[in-house]
């Protein structure tokens, strides 16, 4: 375990000013005598838990969006099953966790307590979702009569468990960045979330280039691998890491996550109103519809147009070692220039990959041009926009501003979860629209970063 000298890690940049909106807080000072044990150390345990949590993500997703190809969900079901339902139980759950998050006060810190409930949790929704087949084979068994169906009764199982999974997931996703804010000083964020990304596109590589091919035959314990794989690398980065002190409270508040209306009348955090924040949130709302039909239809859409399984795994794994050399150089070039800058240049390169997919992708070569272009260009986004709410919020309530996003984020995503679906069934599975719905509100996204950077000139707060 890192020993109390782990408190802080020293800013690389002598010119990281005070972040807008953000009050002064407690940022670590690695003392004198342990920095690069304490950074190894402390770069070690993060670099563990951020492989759990690309569990989600570069294993248990795929996974799900097969099983449901498997079961024939509809793409309306589909969307509904793996976005929607999860996302709107999540929007209130996560702010609720973080709110308590921020507030509590104990030995192990105020991220690990929570982190080491959504461990085990996660883990044992991905078994229960391994075998959420059997178990909706067993239910309509039971049912006789009464049974709406084979398929319904699978489809029920698996909606129950990825839904328990997805906010057991993003709950720690959450706690996980206040984490990371709490002990990463700003000016390092960049190059520790590249190496962060570079750990999760690894792990990405090895399932699409090695393991996907294999989930016609071995899903169930795939799922049950990678569950375990979450929950423990989870709980033994809380075990082997050592939070810092965190700062006084501030005055209690109601929860703003207790209820929807609460939500919005008393769970807004002062001063989250204002205009760069809600410039922010514009961004981050277009920002997350421009990638998610795509990624959500992605195996449905290589399906359709006859591209095998093993190709689109190898394609994914091109991405995500090309991502993998990129990822340092962007986390580089956000400590040195600022996340705006970087963030508008690859939003504008995706606008231009997800226009030329609309109108061009109409058979296997073509899709899998545009992919392995999505892959990377949406890779390199992530990377550079993964610093981006420790840029604009302040420290010592940064979960409460984050979640607050969040929740904003996934209201919004959820109404278009309610849309893609029927609109790709009535379209007749033409899923060219998700890269058109890209193109669309990536260009929206690049007007928000226009008129944000107008507004919030530096991104960057005192070390």
């Amino acid at each position: 375990m890192i020993g109390p000298a782990v408190s802080a890690l020293p800013s690389p940049a002598a010119t990281a000013g005070e972040r807008d909106g953000g009050a002064a807080g407690t940022t670590p000072v690695v003392k004198a005598g342990a920095g690069l044990a304490a950074l190894a150390g402390m770069l070690g345990w993060l670099l563990l838990g951020d492989l759990g949590l690309a569990m989600r993500d570069r294993a248990a997703l795929p996974s799900g969006l097969e099983l449901l190809r498997v079961a024939g969900a509809s793409d309306t079901a589909t969307s509904l099953l793996l976005s929607t339902v999860p996302a709107l139980l999540a929007m209130f759950v996560v702010p609720l966790v973080g709110w308590h998050s921020d507030r509590h006060r104990g030995r192990w810190g105020r991220r690990r307590p929570y982190l080491l409930v959504a461990a085990p949790a996660g883990c044992a929704a991905l078994v229960g979702l391994a075998y959420s087949p059997a178990l909706g084979a067993t239910a309509d068994a039971l049912l006789g009569d009464l049974s709406p169906g084979a398929q319904v009764c699978r489809l029920a199982a698996f909606g129950v468990f990825w839904t328990f999974f997805d906010c057991a997931a993003l709950c720690a996703l959450s706690l996980f960045t206040g984490l990371v804010n709490d002990v990463v000083p700003f000016g390092w964020l960049g190059r520790f979330y590249a190496l962060f990304r570079i750990v999760g596109l690894g792990a990405g590589i090895v399932f699409h280039r090695w393991i996907f091919a294999l989930t016609d035959h071995h899903l169930t314990g795939i799922l049950v691998a990678t569950g375990g794989l979450f929950g423990g690398c989870i709980a033994a980065m809380c075990v082997g890491l050592r939070e810092p002190a965190a700062p006084l409270p501030p005055a209690a508040t109601a929860p703003p996550a207790a209820s929807a209306s609460g939500t919005l009348r008393r769970g807004l955090p002062d001063g989250f109103l204002a205009r760069p924040n809600l410039w922010a949130i514009a961004m981050f709302v277009c920002a997350a519809i421009t990638f998610n039909p795509f990624n959500t239809f992605y195996q449905f859409f290589a399906h359709a147009i006859a591209v095998p399984k093993a190709t689109l795994g190898m394609l994914t794994a091109i991405g995500y070692a090309v991502s993998i050399g990129s990822a340092f150089a962007i986390g580089w070039l956000v400590d040195r220039c600022g996340a705006m800058p970087m963030c508008a240049v690859v939003m504008a390169a995706y606008c231009a990959v997800a226009a030329t997919g609309t109108l061009v992708v109409d058979d296997a070569a073509s899709f899998q041009a545009v992919y392995l272009c999505h892959v990377i260009v949406s890779g390199a986004w992530w990377t550079a926009a993964a610093s981006m709410p420790m840029a604009l919020f302040p420290r010592e309530r940064f979960l409460q501003f984050n979640a607050t996003k969040d929740f904003v984020v996934v209201a919004i995503a959820i109404l278009v979860g309610i849309v893609q679906g029927p609109l790709l069934d009535l379209s007749g599975h033409d899923y060219r629209l998700t890269l058109g719905c890209g193109a669309v509100f990536s260009a929206l996204c690049l007007v928000c970063l226009a008129r944000l950077r107008t507004l919030h000139p530096t991104t960057t707060r005192d070390s």
